[in-house]
């Protein structure tokens, strides 16, 4: 069903219920045609997340502790935009804090909605390559361990449920067929 032709809902009102460190939960009232319904959205400032590309092929990940799948994950490096912040320079910031590299290039591979039956964030996935080493300076609150991988190892990994996070997921097959290594 071809629904580009029509008018977004009406936000009749919309009231913060939760303000958080990292996002803000709120209750919104909207009119489509002739319903309303309530709506709960989590409100978060969007994110980059970046497939780092060392010149001897491997990727670099983190792994990290995650509470709400209360285990670690092996990840690509990821974080919030500051307010405002536009995602390339969201993606650079993270990448030398979390690896400790900078990128001679970046290339966006894709941008989505993470999960917009609740979540209006938006992150933003890219490339980087022609890697320099600086010095990681990862947040207070991270506790990062970092590993690197082939392409093939990391698809094994996939395919074993052994990389679980969709970020890494995507961003990996993209930056596999960006780069011919599929």
């Amino acid at each position: 069903m071809d629904t580009s032709h029509k008018e977004a809902p009406e936000v009749l009102s919309s009231e913060d219920v939760f303000e958080g460190r990292v996002f803000t939960v709120s209750i919104d009232t909207v009119r489509e045609g002739e319903r309303e319904n309530v709506r709960e959205v989590v409100r978060h400032p969007g994110s980059a997340a970046i497939v780092a590309v060392f010149d001897d092929g491997t990727i670099g990940l983190v792994r990290q502790y995650r509470h709400p799948a209360v285990k670690y994950l092996l990840e690509i490096p990821a974080g919030s935009r500051d307010e405002f912040e536009p995602p390339e320079e969201c993606a650079a910031r993270e990448l030398e804090e979390e690896l400790g590299v900078v990128a001679g290039g970046l290339e966006k591979l894709a941008e989505f909605f993470v999960s917009p039956g609740f979540c209006a964030e938006k992150m933003w996935v890219y490339l980087a390559t022609d890697l320099t080493e600086t010095r990681r300076n990862p947040e207070e609150d991270e506790d990062l361990e970092l590993v690197r991988l082939t392409f093939a190892r990391a698809f094994e990994m996939i395919e074993a449920n052994e990389i679980e996070d969709a970020k890494t997921i995507i961003g990996l097959q993209l930056a596999a067929e960006r780069l011919g290594r599929k």
